[in-house]
């Protein structure tokens, strides 16, 4: 007896057929899921280096927008030390350039801390009775600032001398290297100095 031949599938091939496309459907989704979440991941690490460098950037130029007046030039009763602790620095500022801590120009009094915010160490910046986190510091580990007039001998203490000494040696321009130790992540030296005349100088005033 001849039978006759069956064409198309069977019900339990198609359901096999339909099991092997949707086995494979799911290996691609996962896939490409997981290479969308690296994506974002690397997305998001490239996005807060970025960010770290402009905060480092800041940081530096704060920094050097620090005036450190010559000896001469200190007024007893009008200019304020620089002072430096190791969770402190403050000083008169002229900012070299607009930041997020202040505007380009005169900044008056500024303070650069070490503090903890939620359970980590932030750079806050204040100026102009204006408060502004400037550089989260890595997890972990200690940060601190140092001192040091020669970039050499390193103290975790600084502030301005006090003592008017006139003549050429008291009006020779000064500066102070300030490193900031946050971790094996970040560890910037910038220096403040006395700069230009016109930061610093009193035209009234007999040196």
């Amino acid at each position: 007896m001849i039978s006759a031949r069956r064409s198309g599938f069977s019900l339990i091939e198609a359901l096999v057929v339909l099991a092997i496309g949707g086995m494979a459907l799911a290996v691609i989704f996962s896939i490409g899921m997981k290479a969308g979440d690296a994506g974002f991941a690397l997305g998001r690490r490239a996005m807060s280096a970025a960010d770290a460098d402009v905060a480092i950037s800041d940081l530096r130029s704060i920094i050097r927008s620090l005036t450190v007046r010559p000896p001469a030039a200190i007024m007893e009763g009008v200019d304020l030390p620089l002072v430096g602790a190791p969770e402190r620095l403050e000083g008169e500022a002229v900012m070299e350039r607009a930041t997020g801590c202040a505007p380009q120009g005169w900044a008056g009094r500024l303070v650069l801390t070490i503090e903890v915010q939620d359970g980590r160490r932030v750079v806050m910046c204040e100026a102009a009775g204006r408060r502004t986190p400037l550089l989260p510091l890595p997890h972990g580990g200690q940060a601190s600032l140092s001192y040091s007039q020669d970039g050499q001998t390193w103290a975790p203490a600084f502030e301005t001398p006090r003592e008017r000494v006139l003549g050429e040696e008291g009006m020779r321009s000064a500066r102070l290297f300030v490193r900031l130790n946050g971790g094996p992540d970040v560890d910037v030296v910038e220096v403040a100095s006395s700069g230009n005349p016109g930061r610093w100088v009193r035209f009234d005033a007999d040196f």
